[in-house]
């Protein structure tokens, strides 16, 4: 148990700034990390540029059973903090997620059309299995990703 918050809440905020720096997230996009004193909680930042996130007070912890804020006085936060609580109330193992607004990828999750690699670039995305046109192949893929539809 870590019984002094003040790293955890650092390297967030780094992890955050991180991400913003280098172009995974935009303006909107943030970082939730579950509370290593507490697995029923998680924190991420209140509705603000991952930019400009700087202290433990621009932070609010979560509920993750139902994404409502542990402090009921806590600053607005982002409506998709439920993503984030849903994904670590369904696997325990996960410890922080993060939510972007990709432009890149928006046109794949609103077309029925599944992505395939159509370059050398595009060998991370596996091959699909004709079978089942909503899978990808992962073995030929170093690093897992992970998608579920229901």
């Amino acid at each position: 148990m870590i019984s002094n918050l003040n790293e955890f809440f650092s390297d967030l905020i780094t992890a955050s700034h991180i991400l913003h720096y280098n172009n995974v997230v935009d303006g909107y996009g943030h970082i939730s990390a579950r509370n290593p004193d507490n697995a029923s909680t998680f924190f991420m930042s209140r509705s603000m540029a991952p930019g400009l996130v700087a202290s433990p007070s621009d932070l609010v912890e979560y509920y993750i059973e139902n994404a409502e804020p542990v402090k009921p006085d806590a600053p607005k936060g982002f409506l998709e903090r439920h993503i984030h609580s849903e994904l670590m109330r369904r696997y325990p193992t996960v410890n922080s997620v993060i939510h972007s607004h990709a432009p890149d990828t928006i046109p794949f999750g609103v077309t029925d059309i599944p992505m395939r690699p159509c370059s050398s670039l595009a060998g991370f995305l596996g091959a699909s299995d004709d079978d089942d046109p909503g899978s990808v192949n992962q073995s030929s893929i170093g690093l897992l990703t992970y998608f579920e539809y229901q």
